[in-house]
């Protein structure tokens, strides 16, 4: 995990870090706004202070002109050491030197994206920079340049129209982009210096890659995105409660055939609840763990109230009440999805854009017997990521918060 060693070594002032680092500079495409919360100004927009977001242990620009230009274009510069890996395989050892910028900035698209709610994902490498005082060919050697015209496609989400309602009462106009999101420099760099400290700081990067790439395809392809976003919360489920396990009464009610075989047997009420209980040992519990991770952190009042980054229709949102059964039954569709084949319902792609197909609306509104868009479940797994974060000490100030939120 190349990025946590970065950060550790950035976290140490290594002497070797600054020696045989190299500078690399890369543009990263933010579908949304960021700005430096922390300066105070009237307009944002019109000061360049606010484009600092982060000093250390890395820096990061917004180098976008004007300000919101859409995608938002920002700027990261990193000063990575070379790794050296040895590996030995039926008595051949080799070894490899490389610089791992690219590795580092992948992921740290990824925990910017996760910690922010917005896609940020890598445009390419534009600028290397070595540390030689006698550069052998002059500036070439010591400021490389790098090819611009051979970027690849990058992913963003598409610009969203403002909406045009008219009425007897005249014209009003909604804008239906994601709310601009403060930044606060200091907290993000806290988080990341102690991102290490976490319990099991592997997982969560991890985690943080199937979030963003769920966040990719979340316009395009709402089926893969709800997946994406499921296995996030499994990982990270199994992180936070590595240790859980249900109360016997709800052991007991996962083994019913047991339990009336064992009755026919002839086996008394005490002898058959012991034996179900030790056919559960060893239960990894993944569908209760997911469950508990959403409910124990997830705030179910923000969760009820009006979302401003996706527009899902308010009618579709479960009921308070109804939340331990929809994540339930989010669940089991991720079952039926992953080993039957089974489609998710039509109506999950609800609310990734203004527009509404109507073959996307449920049959049925006051059925609610269908799982809820993909855009109102990746709120719910935001919502529980970041408490968990939180919670786990990895920070006492949220890095990003939504304008007027």
């Amino acid at each position: 995990m190349y990025l946590l060693r970065f950060l550790e070594k950035a976290s140490n002032q290594a002497s070797e870090a600054v020696a045989d680092g190299v500078g690399v500079e890369y543009r990263l495409a933010c579908s949304g706004e960021l700005y430096n919360r922390r300066v105070q100004t009237f307009d944002w927009r019109k000061s360049d202070a606010t484009r600092l977001l982060l000093r250390k242990p890395l820096e990061l620009f917004v180098a976008s002109q004007p300000f919101s230009a859409y995608p938002q274009e920002l700027c990261a510069r990193l000063t990575p050491g070379y790794i050296t890996e040895e590996q030995t395989v039926q008595n051949v050892s080799s070894t490899r030197i490389f610089l791992p910028d690219e590795d580092v900035i992948e992921d740290f698209c990824s925990v910017l994206t996760l910690l922010s709610r917005r896609l940020i994902t890598l445009v390419g490498k534009t600028r290397v920079r070595n540390q030689d005082e006698n550069p052998p060919f002059g500036s070439y050697t010591l400021d490389v340049p790098m090819p611009i015209l051979s970027f690849p496609r990058f992913v963003v989400w598409k610009q969203r129209p403002l909406s045009v309602l008219t009425s007897m009462e005249g014209q009003r106009i909604i804008d239906n982009a994601p709310p601009p999101v403060g930044v606060d420099p200091e907290a993000l760099s806290a988080f990341l210096s102690g991102l290490l400290k976490l319990p099991s700081p592997v997982e969560i990067v991890y985690a943080s890659r199937l979030y963003r790439t769920a966040l990719e395809l979340i316009e395009s392809r709402a089926d893969i995105a709800y997946q994406l976003l499921i296995s996030t919360v499994e990982s990270l489920a199994a992180v936070a409660l590595r240790d859980y396990q249900p109360a016997d009464g709800e052991k007991l009610e996962t083994q019913p055939a047991l339990r009336q075989r064992a009755r026919e047997l002839g086996l008394g009420e005490e002898m058959t609840n012991h034996l179900a209980l030790e056919a559960c040992k060893g239960q990894p519990w993944l569908k209760k763990k997911f469950k508990k991770f959403l409910l124990d952190f997830v705030d179910p009042e923000v969760l009820v109230s009006q979302d401003r980054v996706f527009l899902v229709p308010q009618h579709l949102y479960p009921k308070k009440d109804d939340l331990p059964k929809v994540f339930g039954r989010i669940y089991d569709a991720r079952s039926g999805n992953l080993h039957g084949a089974l489609p998710f319902p039509r109506s999950v792609g609800i609310g990734v854009n203004p527009w509404i197909n109507a073959r996307e609306l449920p049959v049925n509104w006051l059925a609610q017997d269908e799982i809820p868009p993909v855009a109102w479940f990746e709120r719910a797994v935001s919502l529980a990521v970041r408490g968990f974060l939180i919670q786990s000490g990895a920070n006492a100030a949220e890095p990003f918060v939504e304008l007027g939120a």
